[in-house]
């Protein structure tokens, strides 16, 4: 995130930070399902000053996060930006579908540090969190879709439409496609992330 951080930050105040467990951060004794990590973000945020509203930003499994965030505290956010997130329904759809590739095989999973384990197979609880906290609020939605995740056709297909679905579920919401981009769009489009952040960013006073 350090080249999009850094462009957002010329124009904007801007709080990164790496979940408990990632990076330099301690480990947490709480269940890594969205509840708890959207309460910890909370309360870090407070504890630094940063008061609301935010515009929120996450990729993968953090945009699901960001997700339960935005529709559980609307009051706090001016806007979400979700980057390639993995929707809340993907699993199931892709498996009742009878697709390939509808999670991580539990050969890769084994091989991924604790946190990460312990987010994956909290995802379940997550996806039941987000469902039982209802619709976005007013602010601003934009879902941006990577299009080369090692997929087949049909699969890719069912995440591009599940995300134009999430985007669908805002009364602004709006889905970009990113052509021939992996996941990590991040990495692949800063700029161009970054400026969908900062779209979403009121100019300055004066």
């Amino acid at each position: 995130w350090k080249q999009v951080a850094g462009e957002v930050a010329t124009r904007a105040r801007t709080f990164a930070y790496s979940r408990p467990g990632y990076g330099k951060s301690a480990p947490s004794p709480e269940p890594r399902d969205a509840a708890h990590i959207v309460e910890d973000l909370r309360a870090l945020l407070a504890s630094r000053g940063h008061a609301p509203p935010y515009v929120l930003v996450g990729h993968s499994f953090g945009g699901a996060y960001m997700e339960l965030f935005a529709k559980a505290h609307p009051e706090e956010v001016r806007g979400v930006v979700l980057v390639d997130p993995r929707h809340r329904d993907f699993t199931t759809a892709c498996e009742v579908a009878d697709l390939q590739g509808c999670t991580i095989p539990a050969s890769v999973v084994d091989t991924l540090p604790p946190v990460q384990i312990d987010e994956f197979e909290a995802f379940p609880q997550t996806s039941d969190q987000i469902r039982a906290a209802g619709g976005f609020g007013l602010y601003p939605v934009r879902v941006l879709t990577a299009t080369l995740h090692g997929f087949s056709p049909k699969t890719e297909a069912l995440w591009e439409s599940m995300h134009a679905t999430l985007a669908g579920e805002a009364a602004a919401g709006r889905q970009t496609l990113f052509p021939k981009a992996g996941h990590y769009l991040q990495l692949q489009r800063p700029h161009e992330v970054a400026e969908v952040i900062l779209s979403l960013v009121p100019p300055p006073e004066g």
